[in-house]
C-alpha cells in the first residue's frame, strides 16, 4: 500500500489515512479513533444497465456461502456466533456495501474473514440464485398438480417495496431525471422484469463489478491499520491484478429544456381524503458531489428552503393547505454522481398540480431575490455544529455510510470530514458577497433547464393491473415451456427443498481444508462463548454508570457525568395515567403538536427559530410500558427531550419553561401554549395523518405485533392506541374532520393535565452532562422545576394500572386509566350492582384480561401484494420473572433453528423469527410475506419445535451470545444509566436476569415452551 494522505480531524477526535494498493490500484480510508466499536466496510461501483435487480440479487446470493465457508448462509449463522455490533449488506442505485461493526477484536478477525471471502470468492451457486432471485416453482412443491407459480426472495421484497407509492415515487423520479445511465434502471429490481435474470447474467455481472480494482475499504476505531492491511492484502489482494472496471458513472447530459411526466400508484385506503391522492414534484439536477463545498452550499440552501416553520416552501406549500406533506424524496440527494433536489406536496387535488407548479416557481423568484435571514443562516450552522458534537452509539457506522457513496464518484474523503474548514469557507463567502446565496438560488433553479415535472395519480384498478400482467408474464413463460420443462419445475423445488435441510450435517462429512477451516472459525468463536459462560471473558457483570438522584420540590432528578463532547441532554418524563379515557387517543397528536404551536405571547414561527438557534430541537412522545416486575402493570407518560451545545443549556430551559409556565399567576388554569391557531392545527394534523399512513407499508410488521399484543397487557393495548392501525385510523378521521372546535377543546383539556400542576403526576427529569458542565446543567433545571412545580406530591411507585370496563354488554368494551386505585374503583362500581361476594373473583378476571372485546384473529386488508403476519401469546413473564430470561433465548432459538428456514427460505418471504419482550409478550412475525396462514402455522410449529428439544448444547450456546451481543451493544453518552429513569429497574435488577441468562438450560427452554 501507499499513502495518499494522512490528515487529523479535530472535528471528531480522529486521524483519517488514505492508501492504495500497488498491485490493484483498490482504495483505503483509515479513520483512527479511541472507539471500541470498530468498523468496517468494502463497497463496489455497482452500475446495472436494466431493472432485473441483478445488484440486489447478488447482494444476496454473494452470502449463500463462499469458498473457504461453503455452508449455507454463513451470513446468517454469523449472527449468532459473533458478538458483531453491526452486520449488513446493503445495494444502492449505483453501489453496494458489505459493513460490519464489533467490539471484540477476535470477532473483527472472525467477521472480516467472513467477509472477504462472500464478496471475492462466493460460491453463487444456481440453487442459491433460485432461492434469493426467482424460480418457477409449484405453489405446493411436492404436489405436481398445484399451480406453478413466480417464487423468491427478492421477487417477494420488491413486490412489497414497489408497492409503497412513496418509493416508486422516489425511484420514477430518478430513473426520468437521470435517465442515460444506471440510475436510468431500477436497481432493486422491478418484479416486472426480475424474472428476466439468468443465473449466468449473475456471475457475469459478479466477475465484472467485484473487483478490488473496483472495491473501496473503509476502516474504523481503535484497531491498527497495520494489522487489517496485513488481513486484506494476504486474503484477497494477491490473487488479483488491477484492471479497469469499467463503471465510472457519465455525466447527464443536460436537457435544454424541462420534462414532464406522469405515473400511477394504487389508491390509499389510510389518505385522509380520499380524494385528494395526486402527488406533485420538480426535481432539480444539481452540481457534482465531488466538489465538496459547492455540494455543501447546495445542501445549506436546500435545507434552508425547506426545513422548519420559517422555510420559505414551508410557508408557501405546507401552510397552503393544498397538500398534506411534503411530496417522497422532497430535499437535498448526494447518493449518486450529481445530487438532486426535489420539491412538491403529495395529498393534491390532481387539478392543482399547474397552481402548485407556479407556487413553486415564484417561491424560488422570491427566495432568489430576497435570500435568507441571518437567524435562519445561523441556526442552520448552529445545527450542523451540534450534529458533528452529539455521540451516537454507531459513529464510526454513520461516517461510513455518509463518505461511502460520495466517495465513489471522486470526493475526497479526507477533505469531506473538515466541516470546519468548510463552514469558515462558506461564512466567508457570506461576509465578502451579500448576493452568494440569491446567485447560486439562481444558478441551481431558475436557470437550470435540467429539471422534472412529476405528478403521480391513483388508479383504482392499479393492482389489478399490476395481477394481471403478472399473470400474463407466468402464462407466457409456462406457454413456452415443454412437458419436459414442467418436469424439471417440479423436480427443481424438489431439489431446493432438500438443500434446504441437512446441509451443514452433510458438508461436516466433507473433509476438505475450506470446510475444516470453516468449522475451526465458528468453534473458536463459540469456543470464547463457553469459556465466557464458565470464565466470565463475556462481561458476566452488568455495566454500571454513576448516577446522582436528588429530589427538587419533591421532583426526583437524576443526574449523570459522561463525555458527552459538549453536549448538555435532558428527559423527562409525565405520567398521565389519570388522563381521562376519551382524551388518550389524542395525546400522540398532543405531543406532536404541542412545541410546534408557539405560545400566547410567541407565535410558532419566531418560537421554531428560537428552538433551532439554541437547541437540537424541543421533542415529545407518548407512550407506554410495563412495571418490570408486573406485565399487568403499566404507565403511560409523556415523555421529553432535548439538548443543546452546554453553552445554551439556560436558554434551553427558558424555551421549556415557556411552554410550561402559565399566562399570569401560579392560580391560573390556564397554559401558555397556543392551541386556538386552527391554521397551524390543521396544518400539522395533516401533516402526522400523512406520515402515519406512508409508514404502514415499509413498517407493517410492526403494526401487526402491536395489533396482535394489542388485548394481551395493557402498555401493549396503548402502545397499539398510540402508534398502531388505530391511531393511523383514528388521524385519518379527525384529519378530515371538520370539527376543529372539538379538537382543540380536547388538546386544551389534555395541556391542562400535562402542563399544570398536575398532583396525579409521577414527574422525572434526567440530566447527561461532562463533569464541567452539568453543575451549570442541574441550576438551570433546578430553576426549571421550581418555576414550573409541575408536582405537589412525589409518588415513589411506578405502579400505575390500566383497567378495562364493560360498556352495555360483554361485547363492547372501553379505555379507562386512573391511577393506582383504578381496579378497585372498577370492581366497587361493579360489586354494587353484582353484589360484594364476586368482587375477588371480577378483580381476577380483569387482573388477566378475559373480558376484552377485542378479537383474538384480526385481517387488515390493506393495499399491498405481500403480507404481514403476527401471532402474539400473553405469558405473563415481564423482565423480572424467572422464566423471562429463557423465553427471550427460547424466542431466538426458535428464529434461528426453525423460523428463518420456513419462512424465509421455504416461504420466500424476506423476513420473520420470534421475540420476547419485556412486557412478558412473545411475538411471531413476518415481513413482506407472499402467505399468512401458512406463516402462522409456522408460528405453531416453531412451538412444537421447541418443545420436541430438537436443539442442542451449541445452539443454546449460540442463543446465548445474539442475545448478549444485544445486551451489550455500545450505548451512547446521553443514554447511559436510564434503566432506572425510564422504567424503575435498579442495576441489582438487571444483574439478576443477567445471571439467569447465563444459567439457562435446554430443560428449562423446553418447560417453558
Amino acid at each position: 500500500y501507499l499513502f495518499s494522505q494522512v490528515e487529523d480531524i479535530p472535528e471528531f477526535s480522529m486521524s483519517a489515512f488514505e492508501l492504495q494498493h500497488v498491485k490493484t490500484g483498490s482504495d483505503h480510508l483509515h479513520l483512527a479513533r479511541d472507539d471500541k466499536n470498530n468498523v468496517f466496510s468494502v463497497s463496489l461501483r455497482t452500475t446495472p444497465m436494466n431493472s432485473t435487480g441483478v445488484a440486489h440479487v447478488l447482494e444476496h446470493v454473494a452470502l449463500c456461502g463462499s469458498h473457504k465457508f461453503p455452508v449455507r448462509d454463513p451470513f446468517f449463522k454469523m449472527l449468532d456466533r459473533s458478538m458483531a455490533t453491526f452486520m449488513n449488506a446493503m445495494t444502492g442505485a449505483d453501489y453496494t456495501v458489505y459493513p460490519f461493526s464489533t467490539q471484540n477484536e477476535k470477532d473483527f478477525q472472525n467477521l472480516l474473514s467472513v467477509y472477504l471471502d462472500a464478496v471475492f470468492y462466493p460460491r453463487l451457486q444456481k440453487l442459491d440464485f433460485l432461492q434469493e432471485g426467482w424460480r418457477l416453482e409449484h405453489e405446493i412443491n411436492t404436489d405436481p398438480d398445484s399451480p406453478i407459480v413466480f417464487k423468491g426472495v427478492v421477487f417477494n421484497e420488491m413486490k412489497g417495496v414497489m408497492a409503497d407509492p412513496s418509493y416508486l415515487y422516489g425511484t420514477s423520479m430518478q430513473s426520468k431525471l437521470l435517465p442515460d445511465h444506471t440510475y436510468g434502471v431500477c436497481s432493486g429490481g422491478n418484479p416486472a422484469n426480475i424474472p428476466q435474470l439468468t443465473w449466468e447474467e449473475l456471475k457475469d455481472f459478479h466477475a465484472g463489478h467485484y473487483h478490488p480494482s473496483n472495491a473501496r475499504f473503509i476502516t474504523y476505531g481503535d484497531l491498527p491499520l497495520e494489522n487489517h492491511l496485513k488481513f486484506i492484502n494476504e486474503k484477497v489482494m494477491i490473487n488479483f491484478d488491477k484492471i479497469d472496471p469499467g463503471t465510472e458513472v457519465p455525466l447527464q447530459s443536460r436537457w435544454n429544456n424541462s420534462r414532464s411526466a406522469t405515473i400511477q400508484c394504487a389508491p390509499d385506503d389510510m389518505a385522509a381524503n380520499q380524494e385528494k391522492q395526486t402527488t406533485y414534484s420538480k426535481s432539480f439536477i444539481l452540481p457534482e458531489v465531488s466538489d465538496i463545498f459547492e455540494s455543501f452550499t447546495a445542501a445549506m440552501i436546500c435545507n434552508l428552503l425547506i426545513d422548519g416553520p420559517a422555510s420559505p416552501f414551508y410557508k408557501t406549500l405546507i401552510e397552503s393547505g393544498m397538500g398534506s406533506d411534503y411530496s417522497p424524496m422532497t430535499g437535498y440527494h448526494s447518493h449518486q454522481k450529481e445530487a438532486v433536489f426535489s420539491i412538491g406536496l403529495q395529498g393534491i387535488n390532481q387539478d392543482d398540480a399547474s397552481k402548485l407548479d407556479q407556487i413553486i416557481r415564484d417561491t424560488f423568484v422570491e427566495t432568489a431575490k430576497n435570500g435568507f435571514s441571518s437567524e435562519r443562516i445561523d441556526a442552520m450552522l448552529h445545527r450542523l455544529e451540534l450534529q458533528h458534537k452529539h455521540q451516537s452509539s454507531q459513529f464510526g457506522l454513520g461516517l461510513t455510510f455518509n463518505l461511502m457513496p460520495i466517495w465513489q464518484h471522486g470526493t475526497d474523503p479526507i477533505q469531506a470530514l473538515k466541516v470546519d474548514s468548510i463552514v469558515k469557507q462558506f461564512r466567508q463567502h457570506l461576509k465578502t458577497d451579500d448576493q452568494f446565496l440569491q446567485k447560486k438560488c439562481t444558478e441551481y433553479f431558475l436557470t437550470n433547464t435540467h429539471h422534472l415535472n412529476l405528478t403521480m395519480t391513483p388508479d383504482p384498478e392499479y393492482k389489478a393491473s399490476l395481477e394481471k400482467r403478472e399473470k400474463a408474464q407466468l402464462e407466457s413463460m409456462l406457454d413456452n415451456l415443454s412437458h419436459e420443462d414442467k418436469t424439471k419445475v417440479y423436480e427443481q423445488g424438489i431439489e431446493l427443498s432438500k438443500s434446504r435441510v441437512g446441509v451443514e450435517d452433510q458438508l461436516l462429512f466433507d473433509k476438505s481444508e475450506a470446510v475444516f477451516f470453516w468449522a475451526k472459525a465458528s468453534q473458536f468463536v463459540l469456543h470464547n462463548l463457553v469459556v465466557a459462560l464458565n470464565k466470565g471473558s463475556i462481561n458476566q457483570m452488568h455495566q454500571t454508570s454513576h448516577k446522582t438522584i436528588f429530589c427538587k420540590y419533591e421532583t426526583p432528578v437524576i443526574t449523570c457525568v459522561q463525555p458527552t463532547n459538549g453536549v448538555t441532554y435532558f428527559n423527562a418524563v409525565l405520567p398521565v395515567n389519570g388522563l381521562r379515557g376519551d382524551l388518550m387517543p389524542y395525546l400522540p397528536l398532543f405531543c406532536e403538536v404541542f412545541t410546534q404551536m408557539g405560545t400566547h405571547t410567541t407565535d410558532y414561527v419566531t418560537f421554531s427559530q428560537r428552538e433551532d438557534l439554541v437547541t437540537g430541537g424541543l421533542s415529545a412522545s407518548a407512550t407506554s410500558s410495563c412495571f418490570y416486575g408486573d406485565s399487568m402493570t403499566s404507565e403511560t407518560s409523556v415523555r421529553l427531550s432535548s439538548h443543546c451545545l452546554d453553552r445554551n443549556v439556560s436558554s434551553m430551559f427558558d424555551l421549556w419553561g415557556e411552554l410550561f409556565r402559565d399566562s399570569y399567576n401560579k392560580s391560573d388554569i390556564t397554559h401558555r401554549v397556543n392551541m386556538n391557531d386552527t391554521t397551524r392545527l390543521q396544518t400539522l394534523i395533516r401533516q402526522r395523518a400523512q406520515e402515519l399512513a406512508n409508514s404502514v407499508s415499509f413498517s407493517g410488521h410492526l403494526f401487526a405485533m402491536k395489533s396482535a399484543a394489542r388485548p394481551l397487557a395493557p402498555s401493549a393495548g396503548y402502545s397499539e392506541q398510540f402508534g398502531g392501525l388505530t391511531q393511523v385510523n383514528f388521524m385519518k378521521q379527525i384529519a378530515d374532520s371538520d370539527d376543529i372546535d372539538d379538537i382543540i377543546m380536547k388538546l386544551n383539556e389534555i395541556a391542562l393535565y400535562v402542563l399544570r400542576n398536575n398532583k396525579d403526576a409521577v414527574s422525572r427529569f434526567a440530566l447527561h452532562a461532562t463533569p464541567h458542565a452539568m453543575s451549570e446543567a442541574t441550576t438551570s433545571l433546578t430553576k426549571f422545576v421550581e418555576n414550573i412545580q409541575l408536582s405537589d406530591v412525589f409518588h415513589s411507585s411506578l405502579k400505575q394500572v390500566i383497567c378495562y370496563f364493560p360498556k352495555k354488554s360483554m361485547q363492547s368494551f372501553y379505555f379507562i386509566s386512573n391511577v393506582n386505585d383504578c381496579l378497585d374503583r372498577a370492581v366497587n362500581h361493579l360489586s354494587k350492582y353484582i353484589g360484594p361476594i364476586y368482587r375477588v373473583f371480577f378483580k381476577y378476571l380483569f387482573s388477566i384480561n378475559l373480558l376484552f372485546s377485542i378479537p383474538n384473529r384480526t385481517f387488515h386488508d390493506l393495499p399491498l401484494p405481500v403480507n404481514f403476519t403476527s401471532m402474539c401469546i400473553a405469558t405473563n413473564t415481564p423482565y423480572s420473572h424467572a422464566d423471562n430470561p429463557a423465553l427471550r433465548l427460547l424466542a431466538r432459538l426458535i428464529t434461528t433453528k426453525f423460523l428463518h428456514k420456513q419462512i424465509r427460505e421455504k416461504g420466500g418471504a424476506y423476513g420473520g423469527g420470534a421475540k420476547h419482550g419485556d412486557d412478558g409478550i412473545f411475538r411471531f412475525y413476518s415481513y413482506r410475506d407472499p402467505n399468512n396462514w401458512k406463516t402462522i402455522q409456522a408460528f405453531k410449529d416453531g412451538v412444537k419445535w421447541a418443545l420436541n428439544g430438537d436443539f442442542d448444547q451449541e445452539n443454546i450456546d449460540e442463543a446465548k451470545l445474539a442475545i448478549f451481543q444485544s445486551i451489550d451493544s455500545p450505548v451512547s453518552p446521553c443514554n447511559r444509566g436510564l434503566n432506572i429513569f425510564n422504567s424503575g429497574l435498579y442495576d441489582v435488577t438487571i444483574q439478576q436476569h443477567r445471571d439467569r441468562l447465563l444459567d439457562v438450560a435446554k430443560d428449562e427452554l423446553v418447560d417453558v415452551a
